[in-house]
């Protein structure tokens, strides 16, 4: 049972004892000892990439008759599961002057307490996004779906801004609606396979329930990545969390519902091809509108909600077009958006940190006074909007391939929907810019004559995050080339 894999993703919830007694005694010391178990997580799941594609990795285990609990890492799953290992790691080192902060300021002195239970609760929400992306079968997924779930809560209702009690309620009824309406279509996939592994959703092929069940499944996922008509939580959630946890819940938590799409939906051949323009429509409709709510916004993390919204939009449109390239730019994108929005995150949050102000209209010149938070902001930026040498232009370039290139599902509407596309792309070049030079450039205020950069805890955070979206831009090949066989065998 206790194999490296089930270490990797265990590991962390077996430290959250050890740091939230730890944690009472040493107080913001804590975020070094649950540093422990998220690096060897990574380092870990890193070590695997290089013979992921011909040598995946699955560890079970038998639980119940008929339930057979498993992790499993191959050249999907496995790039995921790093993600999520990677992002935990970096931002523990941010969370550490961060929520000393933050805690401060709540309880108006250093309070140890706090303290453990931030980083306990913290270990719990990473250990069960890596549990999701590695699970082998339906009821495992859904106790780390709901194990996400429930740490996330607790970190928005105890440590959060503004009306955080009810922003977290609105957070928990909506995930339990996703969750309920996904488990009514496993649920059913069970009924009619007898199994709960997910390799045997391929079963239901030319099933009469095929569809009812993609469709619960789909919504109940769908939910969790804040499509259009079902994102009403998100820009609460993710303004009022506290920022190294909006860092995790924005790219790395949402996204994971995409994953879930291409391992569970996408085999079940020829569902997602007969509403593929409705679905692609969905996706764009996403794009837009999340879009256009960001020139709306005045608080930047509230901003950075619907950036987040749109960005899932570009994820949606490459799993509806089916096909190897746009899938797996959907799946590059997890990565891209990932370290992209983890970085605007981390940025906007040191800005916070150091100046106390969230109204974009209140800040501006801070380029000189804070540069690595700016470049962050630069790379970030990038990243989402697709521009070289970062791994966004990858994963936006594939998508808008699978979707609308050769060898896509050909409609009357490819070149209206093309266009409106590339239109979206253009306004997140141009929203990112633009919130940029509102914050980092022109006049500095009167009132921000005396801000400085933030210290090594945030900054050096950023710029790893900064150095990996160029290093993966530059040499994607050790993820995209396993990547691009194991999809391309997903949907033969």
């Amino acid at each position: 049972m206790f194999g490296s894999l089930w270490l990797a993703v265990l590991g962390p919830i077996i430290f959250m004892p050890i740091v939230y007694v730890l944690g009472r005694s040493i107080g913001k010391k804590a975020s070094w000892v649950a540093l422990i178990p998220l690096l060897y997580s990574t380092i870990y799941l890193g070590s695997m990439i290089g013979g992921i594609a011909d040598n995946p990795v699955g560890e079970y285990f038998d639980w119940l008759p008929g339930i057979r609990f498993g992790l499993y890492a191959d050249a999907l799953s496995l790039p995921i599961a790093l993600t999520v290992a990677v992002l935990s790691a970096i931002i523990v080192i941010y969370s550490h002057t961060y929520m000393e902060h933050s805690i401060h300021e709540q309880y108006h002195h250093d309070n140890n307490k706090a303290h453990a239970t931030y980083y306990a609760l913290y270990l719990a929400y990473a250990a069960s996004m890596m549990g999701v992306a590695l699970s082998t079968n339906l009821f495992e997924f859904y106790l780390f779906f709901e194990l996400m779930i429930i740490p996330s809560w607790a970190l928005i209702n105890v440590y959060g801004s503004g009306e955080k009690e009810k922003i977290a309620l609105m957070y928990l009824l909506w995930s339990i609606v996703g969750a309920v309406i996904f488990v009514t279509g496993a649920l059913s996939a069970y009924a009619l396979t007898g199994s709960y592994e997910i390799s045997a959703l391929v079963n239901l092929i030319g099933s009469p329930w095929a569809g009812f069940i993609v469709l619960t499944m789909l919504v109940g996922l769908c939910v969790k990545m804040a499509m259009f008509g079902l994102h009403i939580w998100l820009p609460f959630a993710h303004a009022e969390a506290p920022t190294p946890i909006s860092a995790l819940l924005s790219p790395a938590m949402i996204g994971l519902a995409s994953y879930a799409i291409v391992r569970m939906i996408l085999p079940i051949k020829g569902v997602m091809d007969s509403s593929f323009q409705l679905s692609l429509i969905w996706g764009l409709l996403t794009m837009i509108y999340g879009g256009l709510m960001v020139l709306a916004q005045t608080d930047i993390k509230r901003l950075l909600a619907y950036s987040s919204m749109s960005q899932m939009g570009y994820l949606f449109v490459g799993l509806a077009s089916a096909t190897t390239m746009g899938v797996t730019g959907s799946m590059m994108h997890y990565i891209s958006h990932g370290l992209g929005k983890a970085a605007l995150f981390l940025s906007v949050g040191a800005i916070m940190h150091q100046t106390g102000i969230r109204d974009i209209r209140q800040l501006g010149g801070l380029a000189a006074r804070m540069p690595i938070s700016a470049l962050a902001f630069l790379i970030g930026a990038m990243n989402i909007s697709g521009i070289p040498p970062t791994v966004g232009f990858i994963s936006k370039l594939m998508i808008f391939m699978g979707a609308f290139g050769p060898g896509a599902h050909a409609i009357s509407a490819d070149f209206m929907l093309a266009l409106v596309a590339i239109l979206s792309t253009a306004l997140t070049v141009g929203y990112t810019m633009w919130t940029m030079r509102r914050i980092f450039y022109g006049p500095l205020p009167d009132h921000l004559e005396n801000v400085k950069e933030a210290n090594l805890y945030m900054t050096i955070p950023m710029l790893l995050l900064c150095f990996l979206s160029i290093v993966l831009g530059i040499y994607p090949r050790p993820i995209l080339d396993p990547l691009l066989k194991i999809v391309g065998e997903i949907l033969r």
